[in-house]
């Protein structure tokens, strides 16, 4: 773990770092919802964008130790690439096939695939409380996909969850790899999310003002926000920065909400107040887990 700089213990920087990265990520919705072109156009041209910005911010915070790191990834970097593109092309797709409150929504579900995923791959015992959420998880998802049915945006909900099971790949690949910056690999993933999306692009369709807001999606947003969140574990315990990133999901639909007038359908806040409830306990739950107890007392949660 790093040393906190500027006077800031561990648990105030991690917080920050992530908290600036989920409320700088919370924009990536109002910015695709006010781009005027069509989902390929935005998923290449924001992709290049986005490996330029991310390997920049790799750069910066690695320093002259950059070269190390690039060399010691191996066969984590295919992996996140991977994953990462996955994660582009069906978070835009989604994005620009339902609401952005129900592809949020999805996303939320991150951390559950993140923790099933680990178990499959890297054999971590699953908690009582995660399988509880689970359950509870599902039975919101259920009554979003059940109610997207009967609007015909069931293929963007769809692509929403492989992307949160993609997000939460990438999550395993950094639990299994914790000593290397994968932010390279994302850079990567996101230049072949663009090169898939460049030969159905059309990017002579894009005016002033998408370029504008394609330039601030790729090189600012997507860079700082997954760059700060990358950093946040260093410092804080993951649970607590899948916490955060429950309140990006809240802010995202406010701000279409409030910008466009974007309004979540009865199911999607039915579905979304049981996921956001069972998520939230999850995390509680995990981080009461993660506090130091008197030598000989067990606790609750490490009960169960």
């Amino acid at each position: 773990m790093r040393t906190p700089e500027h006077g800031l213990s561990a648990q105030a920087t991690g917080l920050l770092l992530s908290s600036i990265g989920v409320i700088v990520l919370s924009l990536e919705g109002l910015l695709i919802r006010l781009i005027d072109v069509d989902a390929w156009t935005i998923l290449a041209v924001r992709g290049i964008f986005s490996a330029i910005g991310l390997f920049v911010f790799f750069l910066f915070v690695e320093g002259a130790t950059w070269r190390a790191q690039l060399g010691s990834i191996g066969l984590a970097f295919g992996a996140a690439t991977a994953l990462f593109a996955i994660d582009n092309v069906a978070f835009i797709y989604s994005i620009s096939h339902t609401s952005v409150a129900n592809t949020l929504l999805m996303i939320s579900l991150t951390p559950i695939f993140a923790t099933l995923l680990s178990r499959l791959v890297l054999r971590e015992v699953v908690p009582t409380r995660t399988w509880v959420a689970i359950g509870g998880a599902t039975i919101a998802t259920v009554v979003i996909l059940f109610d997207s049915l009967g609007r015909g945006d069931l293929l963007g909900n769809l692509a929403g969850l492989i992307a949160a099971m993609s997000i939460g790949g990438t999550l395993v690949v950094v639990r299994g790899n914790p000593s290397l910056n994968l932010i390279p690999a994302m850079a990567s993933g996101a230049g072949l999310a663009a090169f898939i999306a460049l030969p159905a692009a059309s990017i002579g369709s894009a005016d002033g003002s998408d370029w504008a807001f394609l330039v601030v999606l790729g090189l600012v947003v997507t860079p700082v926000a997954f760059g700060l969140i990358a950093l946040g574990p260093r410092f804080i315990p993951a649970a607590e920065v899948a916490l955060l990133l429950m309140l990006g999901t809240v802010l995202g639909a406010l701000w279409v909400w409030i910008a466009l007038d974007e309004i979540p359908t009865a199911a999607t806040f039915v579905g979304g107040s049981i996921l956001l409830a069972v998520l939230t306990s999850h995390s509680i739950a995990a981080l009461r887990s993660l506090q130091p107890q008197p030598p000989g007392s067990r606790s609750r949660s490490e009960a169960i």
